[in-house]
């Protein structure tokens, strides 16, 4: 079965479904992939927690794994200070931080698998956790300064007549930046995806033309294999790109930057 439109890919649809006391409940393509999504981070995680087994040498998924850690480990080093005043650790975000980028990192990686589901194109998905950091973010600020937190929408040195032209320009931007990281990542795996399933529709056209074209539809097939190798670069550098503007948040919520 061939996809007829580009946008199909991004379809919701029930894979299986019941009812229960007129209640529908339903299993969609969206649901599916989540959850594998989050049984893979669970069972990382779960991993992570067990003793290092008697091998001096790790294996391949060792160092994998190793690599996951101390990459995140070193992100929320460089991104999150601690905040001396308040004795808060970042190190205590750490498991947090570690999470969203398996999540997200798998989420793309299994939307990239022929005939599966980009759970990451969904905008109110990839917005609903940009939206949640952003209230989360918001709230451990006003925990820790309480009334001090809301300083960060007024610069020093403002003048008394710019305040209110000021403060309403620092909270649109402040909403706006958690508006856009959930819609940078959506808006690229879109694209990413877009350009795959247009390129390869119009490479399967060509090639059942006749003879001469499905010999020169070989050459635009190694594009698409190089587009599909980029695009499994940008799945983890969206994952990474996220990872990073969220410990930005948070940075922000404990030292006022």
């Amino acid at each position: 079965m061939f996809i007829k439109s580009p946008l199909e890919q991004f379809e919701l649809s029930n894979y299986l479904g019941f009812h229960l006391f007129n209640l529908n409940i339903s299993l969609s393509n969206f649901g599916f992939y989540l959850a594998i999504s989050i049984a893979i981070v669970i069972f990382l995680a779960i991993i992570n927690l067990l003793p290092n087994n008697s091998n001096i040498i790790p294996q391949k998924f060792g160092i994998a794994m190793e690599a996951i850690h101390h990459t995140m480990l070193s992100l929320v080093d460089s991104q999150i200070q601690n905040n001396n005043k308040s004795k808060v650790n970042g190190h205590l975000y750490f498991p947090f931080i570690w999470s969203l980028f398996v999540l997200i990192l798998f989420s793309n990686f299994l939307g990239l698998i022929p005939y599966s589901y980009a759970t990451t194109a969904q905008l109110i998905f990839t917005l609903g956790i940009s939206l949640s950091i952003l209230v989360g973010a918001t709230i451990l600020g006003i925990v820790i300064h309480k009334a001090k937190f809301f300083g960060l929408f007024l610069p020093s040195g403002t003048p008394t007549p710019l305040i209110p032209l000021l403060v309403l320009i620092e909270f649109v931007s402040y909403i706006a930046r958690g508006l856009s990281l959930g819609i940078r990542l959506g808006a690229n795996i879109i694209a990413g995806h877009l350009t795959m399933s247009i390129l390869g529709s119009l490479i399967f056209s060509l090639m059942s033309l006749n003879l001469i074209a499905f010999v020169l539809g070989f050459l635009p097939i190694t594009i698409l294999v190089a587009i599909s190798l980029l695009e499994f670069g940008i799945a983890f550098i969206q994952a990474y790109v996220f990872a990073i503007l969220t410990c930005g948040f948070i940075n922000d919520s404990i030292n006022l930057h």
